[in-house]
């Protein structure tokens, strides 16, 4: 019997590895894309090392002619696709029209991140459209008509607090954030009633590992999805360890 197939659009050394490992070590296929080709032959290199059952591809997710490839490599040499997990994004701090007040932007207690400092232009908003919202309808695009099809199927997007209120300096990562949950939210509209279970993970907290937000107990989180019943199919899943959440440093 052959092993059921995910997708993980958008490899790094945080979430993105421990989703394919996760998927991987529960009995799946799994293929991965990225940009960079050197860390992406190590990854595969490393996690076949581990016995596991995967195939990376150096592909931007915000290149359309990319990912075709990336996908058409991945059906010829796995099949059809049971998950597609978007996990790519431009995760950088930037204002819209004014500049930045620091120098530093922090997430939570993740390590800083040089702010932009001058107002993001009209192309960096595109180009942060690109990759972190019509990537995403790309990929669910490319996998939906073989889901329809079998009427089954997952499609998993990467979301975060910012889909529910921007912050100053994320100003252009929230944007991508909440676009990102809305298009899950049509796309669960369109393909549940052909059993295809559509799902933004909220993740409100910063991944760390040995944290209640550890990048492996989030992973498992989206193999639980996979696994829910129809009876508990919701287009938001809010990963929180406590009622509140991370809160706006803003406010």
């Amino acid at each position: 019997m052959s092993r059921p197939l995910a997708v993980v659009i958008g490899m790094g050394p945080g979430l993105g590895q421990a989703l394919v490992r996760t998927f991987a070590g529960n009995g799946f296929a799994v293929a991965f894309t990225g940009r960079r080709a050197k860390a992406i032959a190590q990854y595969e290199r490393d996690l076949r090392a581990q016995g596991l059952e995967v195939m990376g591809i150096a592909a931007d997710a915000g290149d359309t002619v990319a990912m075709d490839a990336a996908h058409r490599r991945i059906r010829e040499a796995y099949g059809e696709v049971d998950v597609l997990i978007y996990n790519a994004a431009m995760i950088e701090p930037a204002r819209f029209v004014t500049p930045s007040a620091i120098a530093e932007a922090r997430y939570g207690a993740a390590e800083g991140w040089a702010a932009k400092g001058e107002a993001a232009s009209v192309d960096y908003v595109v180009d942060a459209f690109r990759t972190n919202v019509a990537g995403a309808h790309h990929a669910a695009k490319a996998v939906a008509s073989a889901m329809v099809r079998r009427k089954s199927g997952t499609i998993l997007f990467t979301g975060g607090v910012l889909a529910f209120g921007p912050w100053i300096e994320w100003g252009v990562t929230s944007m991508g954030k909440a676009a990102l949950r809305s298009l899950g939210h049509s796309l669960e509209k369109e393909l549940r009633p052909f059993g295809v279970h559509v799902v933004t993970v909220a993740i409100h907290g910063t991944m760390r590992a040995g944290t209640p937000y550890d990048h492996d107990l989030v992973a498992q989180s989206y193999l639980n999805l996979y696994r829910q019943p129809l009876t508990d199919w919701s287009p938001d899943y809010h990963y929180k360890f406590d009622e509140e959440g991370e809160s706006d440093p803003d406010a």
